[in-house]
C-alpha cells in the first residue's frame, strides 16, 4: 500500500545564544502540516561528532515523571521514515536558507 504524504511546510527561528556556553542548538521548528495542524517545538541541533557539523532535527519530547523521571517522551513525531525524512528535508532546507540569509545580511 503506498501512501501519499500531506504538504509540509516548515518555520525556522535560528537561536542565538547570549551566555557564551557551548550547545549543540542551533535553531527552533515548527512543521505545519496540510495548512491545518502544527508541530511545534522541533529542534535543529548539530552533532557532537568531530567533523561531523551535518544538522539533524529532533521532536518534542518530555521528561518522565515519577518512576519514569530518568526516561523522555515522545509528543509528536513521523509514524514512517518517508514521513521523518520528508519532515527533515523540510525544516532543514528551511534552516540552511535562515543561516545564507543571515550571512547576507551580516555582510551588508
Amino acid at each position: 500500500m503506498e501512501t501519499t504524504l500531506p504538504k509540509l511546510e516548515g518555520r525556522v527561528r535560528m537561536f542565538e545564544d547570549v551566555s557564551g556556553r557551548a550547545t549543540k542548538l542551533l535553531a527552533f521548528a515548527e512543521l505545519v502540516i496540510a495548512g491545518a495542524f502544527v508541530i511545534k517545538g522541533i529542534r535543529v541541533l548539530k552533532k557532537e561528532e568531530a567533523g561531523n557539523d551535518e544538522p539533524f532535527i529532533v521532536f518534542p519530547a518530555e521528561k518522565g515523571k515519577g518512576a519514569a523521571a530518568d526516561r523522555w517522551f515522545d509528543l509528536a513525531h513521523p509514524v514512517t521514515a518517508e514521513a521523518h525524512s520528508a519532515a527533515s528535508d523540510v525544516i532543514l532546507t528551511r534552516y540552511r536558507l535562515a543561516c545564507e540569509a543571515g550571512q547576507a545580511a551580516a555582510r551588508g
